[in-house]
């Protein structure tokens, strides 16, 4: 059995969040194991949606900082609502499902704001935890995509 290989701070991750388009996540930060944890990071999604592999070099002239999501809330006896997030998390460096880095850049020109692990409540920023990356990393720039091209 191979052991998992870690994202590493700088990483370009090619998502596949959609059968037939992929986007850019990049790797903003990581942190070493600790007693209660694996080892973390935090990925920014990007605005980068293709319908092609798309190779590193076609990133030179592409704003690559994180996205703005409107997500839509439904629930059960009360009024909807949306927010506004900025699309930043919290996983393990865990690359379970083997998305493949294309490069390494770095992060601070993608973000260079509090990047805290830990959601303490009083924080001015805290970033969602989500765990290990799953399949579907970058749903939100396709989601995007998506609503500013209706078909």
């Amino acid at each position: 059995m191979s052991k998992t290989k870690l994202f590493n701070k700088g990483d370009v991750i090619l998502t596949n969040p959609q059968e037939g388009f992929w986007g850019i996540a990049i790797v903003l930060s990581e942190r070493e194991k600790t007693e209660n944890f694996y080892p973390m990071c935090h990925i920014a999604i990007t605005s980068v949606i293709v319908q092609h592999e798309i190779d590193f070099n076609e990133l030179i002239n592409v704003d690559l900082k994180p996205i703005e999501f409107e997500r839509n809330y439904n629930l059960k006896n009360r009024e909807s609502f949306s927010k506004t997030e900025t699309c930043i998390g919290v996983y393990t460096r865990r690359n379970k499902e083997n998305f493949k880095i294309i490069g390494s850049i770095n992060p601070n020109v993608i973000y260079n704001g509090p990047l805290p692990f830990d959601p303490i409540y009083g924080l001015e920023i805290t970033w969602p935890i989500y765990g290990d990356t799953d399949k579907y990393l970058g749903r939100e720039a396709y989601i995007n995509w998506k609503r500013q091209n209706p078909s």
